[in-house]
């Protein structure tokens, strides 16, 4: 009689079979994420990033028609703006959740039509509260747009290109913010506000369509990966489970904080307060105002790109998050003197914060090196979340803080907007010193490829 145990005879054969499965897999995935398709994929779900971003920033860009029209003080006005963010960041563990669950497509068509119906009531009221209500809708469907292509670009282009991903896509979307600036004071001045958020609202529905029309579903073959990371489709894990374990890891939280103070020159100055702020400041007229408020996201959209590209390159994160936010700091805190520099070292100070504020995009790089296939769009989730939930606090404390002791719709003295800008300041001066205490991290190691070589 043999010794050997039981099912022995039959577990090598089984074994084996399950890794020539598994190598089918891969390869799979390595000719679907080759030429074209995968890039224009990733280029219908940018889109939707780049037109959420333009709706986003319109609000601050349209900032004195809309206090006049509805007459709201700005307090008032900024925590009405902020609404964005009290839908935005808490919706983004769901968000993540049904991106895990269910793909792109079936999550950003619904959401873009969301963000077209939040312009359109944005567009059509004179009332403060109902102008808050679209700007509401507006966070809600947003909350899909940045998840989404980062969700997709993961399972859909080569790993040697994860790590400048998310560069890539806050490129694409203040790159958005960026265009929305000038010539919505232009169309504003020529047609009325309420013609650029009109149009706002029919390019959503476009992309809607677009979204809908051509984002396949998610492939099998990234199924079988998720497989091999643990995932189970017929018994996943419940919700509530992934979101304790994800609020139990401090190097989550750092990285999280971190990430959300470093991202206040674009989610506060460059959203809504800019413009106002750079008026005051340099005794700019709003649109030159808005012109170098531009220059926060174009300088943004560069530095995620380069320090996405540059981390791939020599195989690790915190040396340029790190440096990032510090140097960031300190741009920040420069610009407090802008009522005593030339406007063009002025102009030179914001692009030189956007730049080094772009780093906060390794923040999400970082995340995605160590989750699993399965659970990366809730736990990318948790820290957009964070990111985006500070907004909602720091936007209308801003405002009232620039505005203390003054009547509703008098303008800030110099030394009063400084008061609110503080706010920016030491939040990012916070961020530096969390930035220190982040954990590296290397590129992923996927299909037997070193991404960093």
């Amino acid at each position: 009689m043999s010794d050997a145990p039981k099912g022995s005879s039959g577990g090598r054969p089984a074994h084996d079979a399950a890794q020539r499965h598994l190598k089918a897999c891969h390869l799979r995935a390595k000719r679907a994420r080759q030429g074209w398709r995968p890039w224009m994929l990733f280029g219908i779900a940018s889109l939707f990033y780049f037109y959420e971003f333009f709706a986003r920033v319109a609000p601050g860009v349209l900032h004195s028609e809309l206090t006049k029209v509805s007459g709201a003080s700005e307090g008032v006005f900024g925590f009405s703006m902020s609404l964005y963010f009290l839908a935005y960041a808490p919706a983004q563990l769901l968000v993540g959740r049904l991106l895990d669950r269910h793909g792109v497509r079936a999550v950003a068509a619904p959401a873009s039509l969301l963000v077209a119906l939040g312009c359109l009531l944005f567009a059509t009221s004179d009332n403060i509260i109902l102008m808050g209500l679209g700007r509401f809708l507006q966070g809600l469907g947003s909350s899909v747009a940045y998840l989404g292509v980062i969700y997709l670009s993961l399972i859909w282009l080569p790993p040697q290109r994860h790590g400048m991903i998310p560069g890539m896509v806050t490129g694409i979307g203040t790159l958005g913010a960026a265009t929305a600036q000038f010539p919505l004071l232009l169309i504003s001045d020529h047609f009325g506000w309420r013609v650029p958020l009109l149009i706002c609202t029919a390019a959503g529905v476009i992309i809607a369509w677009l979204i809908w029309s051509f984002l396949p579903k998610r492939p099998n073959w990234f199924m079988e990966l998720m497989r091999e990371d643990g995932f189970d489709p017929d018994s996943p894990e419940p919700m509530g489970f992934q979101i304790n374990r994800i609020l139990h890891k401090r190097s989550l939280w750092i990285l999280s904080l971190a990430a959300a103070g470093i991202y206040l020159p674009v989610s506060v100055i460059g959203d809504l307060w800019g413009v106002s702020f750079f008026s005051i400041e340099t005794g700019l007229p709003d649109n030159q105002a808005s012109l170098i408020t531009t220059l926060v996201f174009i300088g943004f959209a560069i530095g995620g790109v380069v320090a996405g590209h540059w981390s791939d390159r020599i195989g690790r994160r915190k040396v340029l998050f790190t440096s990032g936010a510090v140097s960031a700091a300190c741009f920040a805190l420069l610009l407090c003197f802008s009522s005593r520099l030339p406007v063009s070292l002025v102009a030179v100070l914001v692009a030189a914060l956007g730049l080094t504020s772009g780093c906060q995009v390794l923040a999400f790089v970082m995340v995605a090196d160590t989750a699993k296939r399965h659970t990366r769009a809730i736990t990318l989730a948790f820290v957009n979340f964070i990111v985006m939930f500070f907004p909602v606090i720091v936007q209308p404390a801003v405002g009232l803080f620039s505005q203390w002791g003054l009547p509703a719709g008098t303008r800030p003295s110099s030394l009063q907007e400084l008061q609110g800008y503080a706010v920016v300041v030491v939040g990012m001066l916070a961020a530096a010193g969390l930035s220190l205490l982040v954990q590296d991290t290397k590129p992923r190691d996927e299909e037997g490829i070193l991404l960093s070589h």
